[in-house]
């Protein structure tokens, strides 16, 4: 193994903090975060470089990568669009991969198409592919504080209460939280040759339920009472789709019910991490 220079751009982030993190604690050999003038990198460990950068300007970038082995995004959704304009920066640069933002699961080309951020995201890989910049995909399923946290996917752990579409029963969705995202990339990216991560969508995988044993875990969470479960109609689901403000969470829920949740088969096991059951994520929400 050898040890990556690392530079990471969108480090305030929803995941990105504890990205930088577990990067900062892992073996990298340097980590930077590039940051926007008028933005903020106070809080970053101490071994972390803070380099500020106009993140629009190609030269001012290029400079800002240099010596850089793998750059990581960690950019939310109004930022998804912008990492097409750094590839040549990242080509001048010479750096070696780059990780763009996706923390997401697998769709299909018509998905994509019917919702803007998936397409962003899918259009950003079209770009770095047509300028032969190497890259990684890095899938983490659902978030685990969205899903479960929040009633996001139908999981309402507070109220007791479970919205499953068709046979959401019998499969299963495949979730991560943040802390181990962050602990997965820096397995991924810390000191691993670049040559054996370059053209793969790997996927960060913390807990894998289906239906059954998300009741189980919420009956247990509620002192034996059961949820209140609801069970739509992929017709009604495709309706609420079409006419939902909101349509990605609905969408999400139709995945989960027809075992489309799914982020793929090469799997990237995070060693000397304890994943927990789903009883136990249900249990401490």
């Amino acid at each position: 193994m050898s040890a990556n220079t690392i530079a990471i751009i969108g480090h305030r982030g929803f995941a990105g903090k504890q990205v930088v993190s577990a990067l900062a604690a892992s073996p990298a050999k340097h980590i930077k975060v590039l940051y926007r003038p008028g933005s903020s990198a106070t809080d970053l460990p101490a071994n972390v470089e803070a380099v500020e950068v106009d993140l629009a300007d190609t030269s001012a970038l290029t400079a800002a990568l240099r010596g850089v082995d793998i750059l990581i995004s960690t950019v939310g959704a109004p930022g998804i669009a912008d990492q097409i304009a750094w590839i040549p920066a990242i080509k001048a640069a010479g750096v070696k991969l780059f990780a763009p933002s996706d923390f997401a699961l697998l769709y299909t080309p018509t998905e994509r198409k019917a919702f803007g951020l998936i397409e962003a995201k899918h259009q950003v890989e079209e770009a770095l592919r047509a300028a032969e910049v190497p890259f990684t995909v890095v899938l983490t399923g659902g978030f685990v504080e969205y899903s479960i946290h929040s009633p996001f996917i139908g999981i309402d752990v507070k109220n007791n209460t479970l919205n499953l579409v068709s046979d959401a029963r019998t499969h299963s969705i495949s979730l991560s939280s943040t802390k181990y995202i962050g602990a997965g990339y820096a397995s991924i990216f810390a000191a691993t040759p670049v040559e054996e991560l370059a053209g793969r969508t790997i996927a960060l995988v913390e807990v894998v339920a289906n239906g059954e044993q998300i009741i189980a875990a919420l009956t247990k969470k509620h002192g034996g009472v059961a949820p209140q479960v609801t069970v739509q109609s992929l017709h009604d689901v495709d309706e609420e789709i079409a006419t939902s403000d909101f349509a990605l969470a609905p969408l999400l829920r139709k995945k989960w019910g027809t075992g489309a949740f799914t982020v793929g088969s090469d799997i990237w096991e995070v060693k000397e991490y304890q994943r927990p059951s789903i009883e136990e994520v249900i249990l401490a929400a």
